[in-house]
């Protein structure tokens, strides 16, 4: 006889966030007859990405109605009451089985529903495939309280697709302690948590707490900061028995450095997976133990994350998973399925595109599990403080064919990218500087680099990001020196990036504290490309010659594109936190640094086999190299 265990937890919003209707849809939502939509109908429409030529047929497409919640109410973190009359759906981001990911990556075959029903009505067990088609896979009426444990075959869903739970409720009806299971697992299981954490004690104690009660052997917590987070009441209060906690304090080595630190420690330990996590996520709590059981099962080590929602938009998911193009060294989302998906406006029944299996080239360290092997075979991470360090991690895990993806179901809520912005910070530095170091290290010539960097730079110029142009050129000129010189005074080089931006760029004021420009321009709609091509000429050439006007010309946000700044001087730009900073032409520096970028890049292209060969024999993330840097 098969023993089960509980891979999917069908939970609701926990007492914590209450029924807050911001994230309810990402749990359950009123029932509702599936749209007909042409991607049912034409597979080949889900699977090509949108270009302009297409938007008249989506925009054609029929719309969901925003979704509703009148018909049930949450009773607790495992149980759900829903009306007489009414129906629920489960196939949410949540509490749908994603059986695509289950069906490719492990030895599950089969799956089995337990679940509990009272009242009096109808549960129906649904199936998609990839393409989004749903067919109900199974029915049963109730009446009074009865136990369910259908079984269901996964074996053909590799390719993609769910399966869920729908609940219609002749009378008042309730759903209890649901779950989906898989054959139990004779692997040895465990993870280990390493967070790292920078002057933030409260956000690293939510962070801690919220691991509690988890499947977690141990928890490494690496401050960097220069306030000593042991003082903090809270963080105290949340690591205290807490078992197996780690409190490690050492110099800012960046995210980079922390990960690498927590992961070096577990290192000694025996625990089969290690678990990276932001101390500024917030969890959703069923998704470290998804993530353990997950990997338990997985045929062949894969790095495994989870998808990351934004706090300021919590039913907005920020992508489900990454790609790196080579050509432009930046990234972009797997197979063309978009960023920001908002549940709360297209729920997961109703997207045929998401219901399409894919995996990645690497995975965002809000929440990452990697497993032992893993770093026992391709190391640690890069030194490179921070940014793309879990970018390159993902390819040199790929080069040595492990599989990257992103399990639906677990996730944490982060702030947003849009309230980081670094072309306006020191960040853009490491950025810059980090992206051509993984093209040097996985892309086998430079086509294609100077294109991306010329295009680059002169959007910067455009926008009269002085600075920020300034910072790429160190990058350069950092890169070029090779890896004995790259990697060595770190903190130095952060603080250097912030007196650059401290004596480039003017200081951010209060906008009452500023005149009113004459002209209040709206961001350019976009236009064709060759209309793009000619107005970034025009004003580059303007960027290069005269002086700036005595009083500002437009008034723009910082989202706005360089269209809304061409063949302008003197501008006021607001930022995210609502100050205004001032910008303003200067010719003779745009000259200097454009041609110095110029100069550099081509030196870059140049020398791109022989430094390619430098970086990758230097071995960089070996353990080894990471106990020098930790002195240990």
């Amino acid at each position: 006889m098969k023993d089960w265990e509980e891979a999917v937890r069908i939970v609701f919003p926990s007492a914590l966030e209450g029924c807050d209707l911001s994230i309810l849809p990402l749990y359950a939502l009123d029932w509702s007859v599936p749209l007909q939509k042409k991607e049912l109908f034409d597979p080949a429409f889900a699977a090509r990405p949108f270009s302009p030529s297409s938007l008249p047929a989506f925009r054609s497409l029929p719309r969901p109605l925003p979704p509703t919640f009148d018909g049930f109410f949450v009773e607790g973190r495992r149980k759900i009451s829903v009306k007489e009359g009414k129906a629920v759906s489960l196939c949410s981001y949540f509490n749908a089985f994603p059986a695509g990911f289950w069906a490719r990556f492990t030895d599950v075959k089969s799956v089995r529903l337990s679940f509990k029903a009272q009242g009096k009505g109808t549960v129906e067990v649904w199936r998609s495939d990839a393409h989004g088609r749903e067919k109900r896979e199974w029915a049963s009426a109730f009446e009074g309280e009865r136990d369910f444990s259908p079984s269901f075959s996964i074996s053909s869903m590799a390719e993609g697709g769910y399966l869920w739970l729908d609940l219609h409720a002749s009378l008042p009806s309730s759903l209890d302690s649901a779950s989906w299971q898989v054959p139990s697992s004779k692997k040895e299981g465990g993870q280990d948590v390493c967070l790292t954490t920078f002057n933030s004690p409260l956000s690293a104690s939510m962070a801690i707490s919220s691991v509690k009660g988890k499947e977690v052997k141990k928890v490494f917590c690496v401050d960097q900061g220069s306030v000593c987070a042991l003082k903090d009441p809270a963080f105290v209060r949340a690591s205290r028995f807490l078992p197996g906690f780690n409190y490690i304090k050492q110099e800012n080595f960046g995210g980079s450095g922390g990960f690498a630190r927590g992961m070096l420690e577990a290192l000694e330990g025996e625990d089969p997976f290690f678990v990276l996590m932001d101390d500024d996520a917030r969890l959703e709590g069923e998704s470290l133990d998804r993530l353990s059981i997950f990997q338990k099962h997985c045929l062949s080590p894969a790095i495994v994350g989870a998808g990351m929602f934004h706090t300021d938009s919590p039913s907005s998911l920020f992508t489900f998973g990454e790609a790196l193009d080579l050509k432009k060294l930046w990234y972009f989302s797997s197979l063309d399925l978009g960023y920001n998906h908002d549940f709360a406006a297209l729920p997961l029944r109703d997207s045929p595109r998401l219901h399409r299996r894919c995996s990645e080239d690497y995975q965002g360290w809000w929440l990452c599990s990697i497993p032992r092997s893993v770093v026992q075979k391709i190391g640690l991470p890069l030194p490179v403080f921070i940014k793309f360090d879990d970018i390159e991690y993902g390819l040199r895990a790929k080069e040595a064919s492990i599989p990257s993806l992103c399990l639906p179901g677990t996730a944490v809520w982060h702030p947003a990218w849009h309230l980081k912005d670094q072309t306006r910070s020191w960040v853009e530095y490491f950025a810059e500087r980090n992206r051509f170091l993984t093209g040097l290290l996985y892309k086998p010539d430079a086509s294609g680099v100077f294109k991306a960097s010329l295009r680059d730079q002169s959007n910067l110029g455009l926008r009269m990001e002085y600075a920020s142009m300034a910072l790429k050129n160190m990058a350069l000129k950092d890169l070029l020196s090779g890896p004995g010189f790259l990697f060595k005074n770190q903190e130095e080089k952060k603080k250097r990036a912030e007196r650059i931006r401290l004596l480039t760029d003017a200081p951010a004021l209060p906008p009452s504290s500023l005149p009113l420009p004459a002209v209040q321009t709206p961001d350019p709609e976009a236009v064709c490309r060759m209309k793009r091509a000619l107005k970034a000429g025009m004003g580059l050439f303007f960027c290069s010659v005269g002086s700036a006007a005595q009083e500002p010309q437009r008034e723009v946000s910082s989202t706005d594109s360089w269209l809304s700044l061409a063949c302008c001087s003197h501008a006021q730009v607001y930022s995210q936190k609502g100050l205004v900073k001032t910008v303003k032409k200067n010719a003779p520096l745009f000259r200097r640094l454009y041609k110095e970028n110029l100069i550099l890049t081509a030196e870059l292209v140049k020398r791109w086999s022989d430094l390619s060969k430098a970086y990758r024999k230097a071995d960089m993330g070996s353990v080894e190299s990471w106990k020098a840097i930790f002195r240990l």
